[in-house]
């Protein structure tokens, strides 16, 4: 009898492959995620600090130093604003769905859109710094923001990412995963920020963006602190 013939009778050993497991990335996803929360809203509070004022032409002329800051900061806060956004609401959502669903349609589609003036900064330098007239850079400028679609993408961004980090700072507390305290800061701290912008006043629009800030960074920590199962699913293993 052949080796193959043998090796098929009943009660012959067979050797299988085993599964491999593959690398367990969750800690990882979880310290990134913690790291980037935080970050988003400190660099808006750097950047509503150092923001050329009105009228812009003329501001940035005076102040090139403080519009070439406010773009770094800008440039950073549109590549953090939304993974720190999904990871809280991630840490969110198995506490309190719905609150966490409407929260997230509010937020995100309104961090999403603040890529719409996100670049209207670096041109408005840019030209100043090829010669052209600062006044002529202020009309320019207004009327990029009148158009309907930038108009209408800071409007989003304006009502989504107020209405949507108060309604995070409740649902944070509601959720009891941040102490009350650190939830209500969190949702007072834009309103705060649209009573700075209303009154122009730079240092309390700072201290409104920094306790965003110091809110997401509360969730940051319970982030760390949630276990790698409930934080996602480990990876298939393979044959």
């Amino acid at each position: 009898m052949s080796a193959n013939a043998r090796s098929t009778q009943p009660g012959a050993s067979a050797t299988l492959p085993r599964p491999r497991a593959r690398r367990d990335l969750r800690r990882f996803d979880r310290i990134l995620a913690a790291v980037l929360m935080p970050i988003g809203p400190a660099a808006i509070a750097v950047l509503r600090f150092v923001i050329p004022g009105e009228p812009v032409g003329e501001s940035i002329a005076a102040d090139p130093g403080g519009q070439r800051l406010a773009d770094a900061m800008s440039t950073i806060a549109v590549f953090t604003l939304v993974p720190g956004a999904y990871s809280a609401l991630r840490v969110l959502r198995r506490h309190r769905p719905m609150l966490t669903l409407w929260t997230g349609a509010l937020l995100v589609p309104a961090y999403l859109a603040l890529t719409a003036g996100s670049m209207l900064g670096a041109a408005d330098l840019t030209a100043i710094e090829l010669g052209t007239p600062p006044n002529e850079v202020t009309a320019r400028s207004e009327a990029l923001l009148a158009t309907p679609t930038i108009a209408a993408m800071l409007l989003l961004f304006v009502v989504g990412h107020i209405t949507g980090t108060v309604l995070l700072g409740i649902t944070a507390c509601v959720a009891r995963v941040v102490p009350v305290w650190a939830g209500a800061l969190l949702a007072i701290s834009q309103p705060l920020h649209l009573t700075a912008v209303i009154i122009e006043n730079r240092p309390l629009d700072l201290a409104a963006w920094g306790l965003t800030a110091v809110g997401m960074a509360f969730l940051a920590w319970r982030v760390l602190h949630t276990p790698d199962d409930e934080w996602d699913l480990p990876p298939i293993r393979t044959a």
